[in-house]
């Protein structure tokens, strides 16, 4: 039994992998490292403020004024907090933008990220669903938690197993 659970464990993790890639940006004085991100649909990224008080804008280009014209805008709230924002991009495209705290985009502080279209069944899989319940591997209802595999039940009936990473 030990060695079906650990089997069924594995296989989960290592499927749940292959669907989703976790990016980290790093955010510091007037930088964004990597400047540039090449990431598929259903990626997340993670921004890491390296020090200082950042956000991330993907809605109002802070030099010109005028909007990134992006597939979609969003914006994070500044703060210094090390975990910066977090956001999975589920729309292909080219995404430009800045911090928009003080002079940090006209110093420097500006970023693209490149979303190319899934290609692979696991990733088209990848869509925005409403959550009705979360099971641990046992069958225990559980809240979403991070570093363990958990069982997603979805209003529309499906069900997917997600390793989410923190």
């Amino acid at each position: 039994m030990k060695k079906i659970l650990i089997a069924t464990i594995s296989f989960f993790v290592f499927s749940t992998a292959q669907s989703q890639v976790l990016h980290t940006v790093g955010s510091g004085n007037f930088y964004y490292y990597p400047s540039s991100l090449t990431v598929n649909v259903g990626d997340t990224v993670n921004w890491i403020n390296d020090g200082g008080f950042h956000n991330v804008n993907f809605d109002i280009n802070s030099i010109t004024g005028s909007s990134f014209s992006n597939p979609v805008s969003f914006i994070s709230t500044p703060t210094n907090n090390v975990d910066m924002y977090t956001y999975v991009f589920t729309v292909a495209g080219t995404y430009q933008y800045d911090c928009s705290v003080g002079q940090h985009a006209a110093n420097g502080m500006v970023g693209t990220i490149i979303v190319n279209n899934s290609t692979s069944i696991a990733e088209l899989s990848f869509a925005k669903k409403e959550v009705l319940n979360i099971y641990n591997l046992s069958g225990k209802k559980v809240s979403k938690s991070f570093n363990t595999p958990l069982i997603f039940q979805f209003i529309d009936g499906s069900v997917e197993t997600k390793f989410l990473v923190k």
